[in-house]
């Protein structure tokens, strides 16, 4: 058991080292319809907090120029038609027309059973004699 703990421990410590952290950009371009290219979507320069964040749009990395180009690009549309798969063709069935006359309903026949006769012989003779044993 104490080596099944020192194991867990050493597995979530290595867990906790493999953890990236990631930096979170939150309010750049978020009015503005996001971040494209080196400005925002709508065609507004990256903010001053956000630029830092884009070394490869300025040209000084600490400070943001107004003549920085703006790269758009028209989002492409792509149209999905359906088309729907052939399925069998239902076809009617007949249908049977009712008679003017009601159709009489089969009565059950009374059967008399017969009680069963003894046997003069049991089983085992009978299964002995079968094989040819007795």
């Amino acid at each position: 058991m104490k080596h099944f703990l020192i194991l867990a421990s050493f597995l979530i410590f290595l867990f906790t080292l493999t953890i990236q952290t990631a930096d979170a950009r939150s309010g750049c371009c978020s009015h503005h319809g996001g971040v494209c290219g080196c400005g925002c979507c709508d065609g507004n320069p990256l903010s001053a907090k956000c630029g830092p964040y884009y070394p490869e749009c300025s040209s000084n990395a600490g400070t943001t120029s107004n003549t920085q180009a703006i790269q758009t690009t028209a989002p492409t549309v792509t149209r999905v038609q359906f088309i729907p798969r052939p399925t069998a063709t239902i076809t009617p069935t007949v249908t049977p027309k009712p008679t003017k006359h009601p159709v009489p309903k089969p009565t059950k026949k009374a059967v008399q059973l017969s009680k069963p006769k003894p046997q003069q012989e049991n089983f085992w003779t009978q299964f002995l004699q079968f094989f040819h044993l007795g």
